[in-house]
């Protein structure tokens, strides 16, 4: 705001707050270098605002506040939009498909990068993640089981037998 807008809000408070006089030039000139960021018309609201809900003396600070208030409202707003619109485009399955897609090329990236074939290295890894798709041929685990150790209780060192891991590779080829 400048200082013409500024003597002009001084004048509407003057007429809610006798505490608040017209505007000498050295109050004009503070309120305005406080207000300088704030647009007249939220000064405006903000000392209509703050005069509807309390009888305190609005003081620049108190226009200020409501400013920031409303740029952050609004910018949650826009944020929280934006959010919903990027929900709405992107079905679920896209999502997992896209994830899965970025997976496979950091997988094919670092092979390439150990000197080892990507492919290979892909199926590798789709085979640990799937590895509970197959049945195990070392403890006959059913798919969908967790491998037992000899005592019957599930593996703790490693997520399943070789032999189980070694089937859901070359059943993910």
């Amino acid at each position: 705001m400048n200082a013409a807008e500024v003597a002009r809000l001084l004048g509407i408070a003057s007429t809610l707050d006798n505490k608040i006089s017209a505007g000498s030039t050295m109050q004009v000139r503070t309120w305005a270098h406080v207000l300088d960021d704030v647009p007249y018309s939220a000064a405006e609201r903000a000392l209509r605002e703050h005069y509807r809900r309390s009888t305190e003396t609005v003081m620049p600070a108190d226009i200020v506040e409501s400013w920031r208030n409303a740029r952050r409202e609004d910018a949650e707003r826009e944020h929280n939009a934006a959010l919903r619109a990027r929900s709405i485009e992107q079905r679920p399955e896209d999502l997992v498909r896209s994830i899965r897609s970025g997976v496979a090329r950091v997988t094919a990236a670092l092979a390439l990068a150990r000197g080892a074939d990507p492919e290979h290295v892909e199926a590798e890894a789709e085979a640990r993640r799937v590895y509970l798709a197959v049945p195990c041929p070392w403890c006959k685990a059913q798919p969908g089981a967790r491998c037992t150790g000899p005592g019957g209780k599930p593996l703790t060192k490693q997520p399943a037998h070789d032999a189980r891991l070694a089937e859901a590779f070359t059943a993910a080829r």
